[in-house]
């Protein structure tokens, strides 16, 4: 097959210091054909630094599946890395007869998938062959190793621990250059507006500022790559039974408990943004009748930086073993590109597709349920997360 052409759709962080390397890194299967950005001039610089010309630079998902179907561009995949909800562009594409690795969250309400759903359905397509979410930590071979150990294990707790330091301290490496000033107020309100309506279905127009930030920006922002690992490694979280937020300045610090869905095994999540931390930490660690097993992760920017799975096991007597694996040569980001490369080959490979994003939004929404639950405030009963509330109630 010749090489793989592929769009990138949002030209930020992750895809200047992730996305667009690994491209050029395996430039003999794949091509980058494609640059869409809300900042002309930026997509104009990254165009002219990877060779893509200036005919294949668009706005919007929509001008790139409007010259596809046109016969202007030939395009396989897509990766979608634009800020907010990726559902509609996701169909958009998929319309377009584009694979689609989308960025998280695929949404943030249970609506816009539904209606992905019922678009795809009207036209024979199954989503599954056509759509990935990008949790790359779903193709972490440090990820794959802890399941197969976890494997007929019985749980007695897991616990996940997330230190966040200024975006800007995990990105100092990269020397991104200064946010483009070509974008119009009405071009950025515009996509404001779209994701923002989504939002209000899911959680109410009405949702004070800080719990839909703590909805949008942390829960289906930075802990939903959390509950992605925990479903595929413990079939999902279940019930949420604690949640408590704190801290000075947002979005400070969260701190959920519940269930396993699977059974009653107790989890914890605590999740803390703290400005002058001196470096990302994230830790999912579970305890189980014979030992522990821990999967440290680092920066998520910096390529080929390896997770650590840590195994403690008893030896005989009063002795302990403590091991420590690391797969340099893997890259998770790399080996979700390569997912997608398989999409358009016609296979269905490993990773969670729309029935997987609908689980955690919904997980999503019932960490937000307890949140509001323990501040004494209402959601709206007409928006998703509020009439499950009250149907529960």
């Amino acid at each position: 097959m010749s090489r793989i052409r592929v769009a990138v759709i949002g030209l930020g962080a992750i895809s200047r210091t992730a996305h667009l390397p690994l491209i050029a890194r395996n430039a003999e299967q794949f091509e980058l054909a494609a640059l869409v950005d809300l900042s002309a001039e930026r997509a104009a610089g990254v165009a002219a630094r990877h060779g893509v010309p200036g005919s294949a630079c668009f706005r919007s998902a929509a001008e790139l599946a409007e010259a596809v179907e046109a016969g202007r561009l030939a395009v396989d995949a897509a990766i979608l890395a634009t800020a907010g909800s990726h559902g509609a562009d996701t169909l958009r594409l998929v319309q377009a007869g584009i694979r689609v690795l989308a960025e998280k969250p695929l949404s943030y309400s249970l609506a816009e998938l539904d209606a992905l759903r019922d678009a795809a359905g009207s036209r024979g397509i199954d989503l599954a062959d056509w759509v990935r979410v990008g949790y790359m930590k779903e193709y972490d071979p440090a990820v794959a190793r802890a399941r197969e150990l976890l494997d007929g294990v019985e749980l007695r707790a897991v616990r996940v621990e997330v230190m966040h330091p200024l975006d800007g301290a995990q990105l100092a490496f990269a020397h991104l250059p200064a946010p483009p000033a070509d974008v119009s107020g009405d071009a950025l309100a515009a996509a404001t507006a779209t994701t923002a309506a989504v939002v209000d279905g899911a959680v109410g127009a009405e949702l004070p500022a800080r719990l839909r930030t703590l909805y949008t920006n942390v829960i289906l922002g930075s802990i939903v790559h959390d509950i992605g690992v925990l479903r595929q490694l413990t079939g999902g979280l279940g019930e949420v039974r604690i949640a408590e937020h704190w801290g000075a300045r947002m979005p400070g610090s969260l701190h959920l408990r519940g269930r396993l869905a699977r059974d009653e095994t107790p989890w914890s999540i605590d999740w803390h943004y703290i400005d002058g931390y001196p470096q990302y930490r994230e830790t999912i660690t579970f305890h189980h009748e014979h030992g522990t097993i821990e999967l440290e992760f680092g920066v998520p920017y910096v390529l080929n930086l390896p997770t650590v799975l840590r195994v403690t096991s008893a030896e005989p007597g009063l002795g302990a073993t403590v091991s420590e694996s690391r797969w340099m040569q893997e890259e998770a980001f790399e080996n979700e590109l390569q997912a997608l490369a398989a999409l358009v080959r016609g296979e269905r490979p490993a990773g969670a597709s729309v029935d997987e994003a609908e689980a955690d939004v919904r997980t999503g929404q019932r960490m937000l349920r307890a949140l509001a639950r323990s501040e004494d405030v209402p959601l709206d009963s007409r928006s998703e997360a509020g009439a499950a509330m009250y149907i529960q109630n």
